[in-house]
């Protein structure tokens, strides 16, 4: 049924759009900077699927089996919302990642006691912690249904296995042989394979089926494993390393069907996030403080976004906002943002739809779209 404010209208000119529904145009990242303080050597961050809250994990006192806090942020003010949750009595430990369901419903803060926590976004609150290994936890995927997640069992550096999750219960369901200290995890957006970036210099590929790893390679001058980013069309990894023989780390483009690699970034890349579209991948280096957009077909660099002094030698992570070009950059005792926070998160839509009514004809603008419609002759 049309919209009862379009009932008595035949459409006469629709421009760019189709059965009134809206596609919004890509957002382009600007380039401005917030910096929230305050903070306790914060990890990495997930977002709720409208975009509209942040969820950042710290340490409180940044020391391995210290207490862990969940930060929650509104990425249109950029500002924290309320006290911080501490984690300490709801399983300990210092905070190593988190990621959030499709739905929302529930996200998986992996732990450094080697348990992996379920927290509920709409009632601020944890269930019981999931036992998967004996200490540190890495990196957690969601498969693109929410059924189930994935769970890097890092045992900091002494672990070779990831764990299946059923998230409808929090039962451990596999448990499956990888490399050496599997840390980062990404999954492709059919569900069918996840890429785990292993402490051995390794990748292993998980076939999510039969929960059996298909495929295991080693990218050239990959040393030590870390993060691991995913191409939004799943044809590429980004698989992030300290180098061995070569500059202190490195990230290498693989192709995810001949698991080639396909372009080598230096100049110390800590992590990497895409845009909404894959066009662009944002490299963060922590020797020049900046992230850097990368073609993701020609691997040109653009120009750089500074976001913190050069800080070689520290551990920085990149998360994007599912809905806005938003980059959430964590890593010290603060939360760098960069880019707006959605305006509408529940439609995407930057404007809402503003109506005239002039006679018989009558003038839409939805999301800066111009709609004229008139009225059906009796």
């Amino acid at each position: 049924m049309m919209p009862r404010l379009f009932q008595a209208f035949a459409v006469t000119a629709v421009v760019g759009l189709s059965a009134f529904v809206v596609v919004p145009a890509a957002q382009a990242l600007t380039p401005n900077v917030t910096t929230i303080t305050g903070l306790n050597n914060t990890f990495s961050t997930a977002f709720s699927p409208d975009g509209a809250t942040a969820y950042v994990v710290e340490n409180d006192d940044g020391t391995r089996g210290g207490a862990g806090a969940l930060t929650l942020v509104d990425t249109r003010t950029k500002s924290v919302v309320g006290e911080s949750i501490s984690l300490g009595d709801s399983g300990g430990a210092t905070t190593r990642a988190i990621a959030m369901a499709p739905d929302g419903s529930k996200a998986y803060i992996s732990m450094s006691n080697g348990t992996l926590l379920p927290f509920y976004p709409e009632t601020l609150t944890f269930g019981p912690a999931i036992a998967v290994g004996n200490t540190g936890i890495g990196q957690v995927v969601f498969t693109p249904d929410g059924t189930r997640a994935f769970v890097a069992v890092t045992d900091y550096g002494s672990g070779n296995l990831v764990k299946a999750i059923n998230v409808g219960d929090d039962t451990v369901v596999a448990s499956i042989i990888v490399g050496l200290g599997p840390n980062g995890m990404a999954i492709t957006p059919d569900g069918l394979s996840v890429f785990v970036n292993c402490s051995d210099g390794s990748v292993s590929v998980i076939e999510t089926t039969g929960n059996t790893v298909v495929q295991s390679f080693t990218p050239s001058g990959h040393a030590q494993g870390t993060t691991i980013t995913m191409a939004p069309n799943g044809s590429r990894v980004y698989v992030t390393a300290f180098a061995g023989g070569g500059p202190n780390m490195l990230t290498s483009v693989v192709d995810t069907t001949t698991y080639a690699t396909d372009h080598q970034f230096t100049g110390e890349p800590k992590d990497t996030a895409f845009d909404s579209e894959g066009a662009t991948a944002f490299l963060m280096s922590a020797s020049l403080g900046q992230l850097i957009p990368t073609d993701a077909v020609t691997f040109d660099e653009g120009t750089p976004i500074t976001v913190l002094e050069p800080t070689s030698g520290t551990w920085l992570f990149v998360d994007k906002n599912p809905r806005a070009s938003q980059y959430f950059v964590t890593g010290g005792n603060w939360v760098v943002i960069v880019g707006d926070g959605p305006e509408l998160a529940d439609t995407g839509v930057s404007n809402p739809i503003t109506t005239v009514l002039t006679g018989a004809t009558l003038v839409a603008i939805v999301g800066g779209v111009l709609l004229v419609a008139r009225r059906r002759l009796a």
